[in-house]
């Protein structure tokens, strides 16, 4: 009953959405049919055992109306979440409780009104990291805020060099990576602001200590030491890549795009999950033992428990190159949360193309937050 719930709210969305545009019907049409039937194979996150985490999704997309730009839509979702909206209604909430000044700012002789928004929440709820664009976008502020106090404010504009503001892990605590391990980091792997603004290395162990790296053709995975940059473990990916290239029905050599997608782990033991076009692996090391996850899983991230894996259906080449029959079976656009012990999947609808105040998805990443210090922190009316 749930399930059809989802499938009938899904195509009641398309339905309106094909009946108010007049533009490609047919396709519109076969899409709402389409992602209709794909939606029945999911649930709603409701039909989870109650979870131990929120999970925060940072959301990037294009800006509706404009030639370029970019803009954030965080949202939070947890069990009793049934739309997206309610997920961006609670991250509203949580993002209230931050003292943020979002008074317009004077740029030469414009006024611009860019929002202040939630880049980085960490698990404990007690170091958040925001992130404001301005002067048409060439302009970016990030603030830190520990326990709701704002410590650090940094300016980038693209000309001087700053020190990102990076969150490791100090045993049971969390802490600020200093300029000195920031720049051990920095020998090792280009980091520019882009990484942090989005993908906030996500092949770096939360300790920082270790980073994760694959080499220029993408045949071999290392990990290192940040301190010296010792090479600790490694791994030849020619295996995953053959087996990319005979699923994808590719010729041998064929370019795909491969990244680190999490990183869990110190230097005797650990894991790491990776992107290998549109498929995507979990590798345990030191055995160097290999879990194939499926495909479409972009932007995955697995909870600390390891219990919820957390994707999405945004695909960060849009797709590019994707063959029709690989199409058809993609899944419908939004937010996936699987159940690893029930293998359930409870999906999320969203897809911003549909809503004339969004446009379409540029990037996606998560953060699972834990769920006593986030009910503590929405609970705090200090602020």
């Amino acid at each position: 009953m749930i399930r059809q719930s989802i499938s009938r709210a899904l195509l009641i969305v398309y339905i309106t959405y094909v009946t108010l545009s007049g533009d490609d019907m047919e396709y519109n049409i076969h899409e709402a049919k389409r992602h209709y039937m794909l939606s029945q194979d999911y649930c709603t996150i409701e039909e989870f055992e109650e979870m131990d985490y929120y999970l925060f999704c940072g959301t990037q997309i294009h800006k509706s109306g404009t030639g370029s730009g970019v803009e954030r839509k965080p949202s939070i979702i947890y069990n009793d979440t049934k739309t997206i909206e309610e997920a961006k209604e609670l991250y509203q909430r949580f993002r209230e409780k931050l003292p943020l000044d979002d008074e317009k700012i004077e740029s030469g002789e414009n006024d611009e009104d860019e929002r202040t928004e939630v880049l980085y929440a960490s698990p404990d709820c007690k170091w958040i990291i925001t992130t404001r664009w301005s002067n048409y976008q060439n302009v970016v502020t990030t603030k830190l805020f520990v326990e709701k106090e704002e410590t650090r404010e940094e300016v980038f504009d693209g000309i001087e060099e700053i020190t990102p503001i990076i969150i490791i892990k100090d045993g049971e605590q969390y802490k600020e990576m200093d300029e000195c391990h920031y720049k051990q980091l920095s020998e090792i792997v280009w980091v520019n602001f882009y990484d942090i603004v989005c993908s906030y290395l996500k092949g770096m162990s939360e300790e920082g200590d270790l980073i994760a790296i694959m080499n220029d053709d993408r045949s071999q995975l290392t990990i290192r030491r940040v301190e010296d940059g010792t090479e600790r473990w490694s791994y030849e990916l020619e295996g995953i890549r053959e087996e990319v290239w005979k699923r994808r029905d590719m010729q041998k050599e064929d370019w795909f795009f491969s990244t680190v997608c999490q990183f869990d782990g110190n230097e005797q033991e650990g894991w790491l999950v990776i992107q290998a076009g549109n498929s995507f692996y979990k590798i345990v090391y030191p055995s160097g033992e290999v879990t194939y996850l499926g495909e479409y899983l972009y932007s995955p991230s697995f909870s600390p428990d390891g219990r919820y894996l957390a994707y999405s259906s945004v695909d960060y080449d849009n797709r590019t190159g994707m063959k029709s029959t690989e199409y058809e079976q993609s899944p419908p656009p939004g937010i996936y949360v699987r159940d690893i012990e029930t293998g359930k999947t409870a999906y999320i609808y969203w897809d911003p193309s549909r809503n004339p105040e969004e446009d379409y998805f540029e990037y996606r990443d998560f953060l699972w937050i834990e769920k006593d210090s986030f009910e503590d922190y929405m609970a705090d009316t200090g602020n």
